[in-house]
């Protein structure tokens, strides 16, 4: 289904971007900067997903935002806080594959409600803002994970690997699909012990591909294009998790990838979509392993996240006070985004 235009136009920018990076020789969207604290909505705390998680995580890296909360015009007047005049939104969408009809129940007269999945799916353009770039916001609370307890979770899922992981390798790390089975270096041999569980993730973000997981072709005979591809589903996964668990990638990291660097970038001029298409299929692959194997037997960790944003809420009667004020005076500007432009329901909390 072709996209509309200016969705299009959106995803073959940042496209480009990530291409010049590439063969700049720019580090692609690792940077230990930003690990540790996934974009989130500043409305419910929701956590970015897929190709948005993917867009925002290069929005900070090429405007060197350090901050991991984000939202629209209207949710930071909500929370009291104003974007400052001049900045520049980032673009995200928003998919629907459904539509909720109503209807009256013969028998009782009651009004019905159900999910009628939509023909074609309809997608919608929404502009957010990070919280660098607006006024009256208060620090952002570290979030972090006890080291301790960020590593039992890391060998939770070692050990609950669904495809067998063999520490036998002496120079290479590799899944190989026939066997099932993930042969990686001893834990000694690497650098650090975040650099030695990423690799594991990576190699068991390939595993998922199996008949008896999410089905993927892994068997590309050979066939460079789809072997990047797949590399690239694989290192978008290991980046998301790592993300969310707190892991740190270093240089040597984004060294190790240089070989499939080139490749991405052809992958990419070929088929800008294909982006978007590794993103949404990584953040499918994360949520498999920490569904079936990161949280498997163990509880999840408490949400600081939106705890945090519980905490700095405006209360109620302030809240009601910005209401009456934002509907006796002009919305301001921000930039090339024009809030009196845009229509309400862009200002909805999106958070794909």
């Amino acid at each position: 289904m072709p996209l509309p235009n200016h969705v299009q136009e959106k995803r073959d920018e940042i496209v480009e971007q990530v291409i010049q990076d590439i063969q700049a020789g720019k580090p692609f969207f690792w940077d230990c900067e930003h690990y540790g604290k996934p974009a989130h909505n500043i409305a419910q705390g929701n956590l970015y997903h897929g190709l948005n998680r993917m867009r925002l995580i290069i929005a900070s890296k090429e405007n060197q935002f350090t901050d991991s909360r984000w939202g629209t015009y209207q949710q930071a007047q909500t929370r009291g806080w104003q974007v400052r005049k001049g900045e520049k939104g980032s673009h995200i969408e928003w998919w629907s594959f459904s539509k909720t009809e109503k209807g009256i129940d013969p028998a009782t007269g009651e009004e019905t409600r159900k999910d009628v999945r939509l023909d074609r799916p309809m997608v919608k353009s929404y502009v957010v803002f990070n919280a660098s770039q607006m006024d009256n916001v208060p620090p952002e609370h570290p979030i972090t994970i006890d080291e301790s307890q960020k590593n039992a979770y890391m060998e939770n899922l070692l050990k609950n690997s669904e495809a067998k992981i063999f520490f036998d390798e002496s120079y290479r790390n590799y899944y190989q699909p026939i066997q099932d089975e993930i042969h990686v270096l001893p834990r000694e041999k690497f650098r650090t012990l975040d650099a030695f569980y990423a690799t594991c993730i990576h190699e068991i973000a390939h595993s998922t591909g199996h008949k008896s997981r999410l089905d993927r072709n892994l068997m590309t005979g050979g066939d460079q294009e789809e072997y990047a591809k797949e590399e690239l589903r694989a290192e978008l996964t290991s980046m998301f998790i790592a993300q969310d668990w707190g892991l740190a990638f270093d240089e040597k990291h984004y060294q190790s990838h240089e070989a499939y660097l080139q490749s991405w970038a052809k992958v990419l001029k070929d088929d800008p979509n294909e982006l978007y298409r590794a993103a949404s299929k990584a953040q499918e692959m994360a949520d498999y392993i920490e569904k079936n194997m990161l949280l498997k037997g163990m509880e999840l960790p408490p949400d600081r996240v939106k705890d945090e944003l519980k905490r700095t809420a405006p209360q109620k009667e302030e809240r009601q006070n910005e209401e009456v004020k934002g509907k006796s005076s002009t919305r301001q500007k921000a930039g090339r985004t024009d809030p009196s432009k845009e229509t309400k329901a862009k200002d909805m909390a999106m958070a794909m």
